[in-house]
């Protein structure tokens, strides 16, 4: 029996030509740009939302350690700059049974702070920072109208990072009112624990 010579041609020996592989390569890396750019795009929404997210929570918790003194402050002082200019102040009076408590606001650069001392006496020092990060050229904005009890309006913005995919900033504003406090006093009102602009 006689066996035929296996053709040296063929279809199925011919292989890919160098044409056709820079233009695979080329599809190939068109669609890995695409997926590698969308997957770029969802790490930098990632952290975008996680910023702000990140923000939200350190002026959420501004709002909630003052939420309660301010609520029932019985009179507001009017806010004001201090003396070199760096500081923006406001202060409160809360009064528990005979004991009159003042309570002193103050964003000085990025950071917030309070302290507290008894109404009458000038402070000194006992500042505790609420939150750093933070900016406003308003932060405070006292409104006494007669009639309606003291507001106190906080206007501040956070800032988590100046570059980066996670850099951003977010302004909230909060308002207080003194349920306590009695706008037909705006002028004692205006200067009420005032004493403690004085202090260092």
């Amino acid at each position: 029996m006689r066996v035929k010579p296996f053709p040296e041609n063929t279809a199925d020996d011919r292989g890919v030509t160098l044409i056709e592989l820079v233009v695979a390569m080329s599809i190939m890396g068109f669609f890995t740009a695409i997926v590698a750019t969308a997957v770029a795009q969802m790490y930098t929404t990632a952290n975008k939302a996680e910023a702000t997210q990140a923000l939200q929570s350190r002026l959420n918790i501004v709002f909630e350690r003052l939420d309660a003194e301010i609520r029932y402050a019985s009179a507001i002082s009017k806010a004001g700059t201090g003396t070199d200019g760096a500081d923006q102040y406001v202060e409160y009076l809360n009064v528990n049974g005979s004991t009159q408590l003042c309570t002193e606001l103050r964003l000085r650069g990025d950071i917030l702070a309070r302290r507290t001392w008894t109404s009458g006496n000038t402070p000194s020092g006992g500042w505790s920072t609420l939150a750093g990060g933070l900016s406003s050229t308003t932060p405070f904005t006292v409104t006494s109208t007669v009639g309606v009890r003291q507001q106190l309006k906080l206007s501040l913005t956070a800032t988590l990072a100046a570059a980066g995919p996670a850099a951003g900033s977010h302004t909230a504003e909060f308002l207080f009112t003194a349920l306590n406090s009695d706008a037909t006093a705006t002028s004692s009102n205006a200067t009420v624990c005032s004493e403690g602009r004085a202090g260092t």
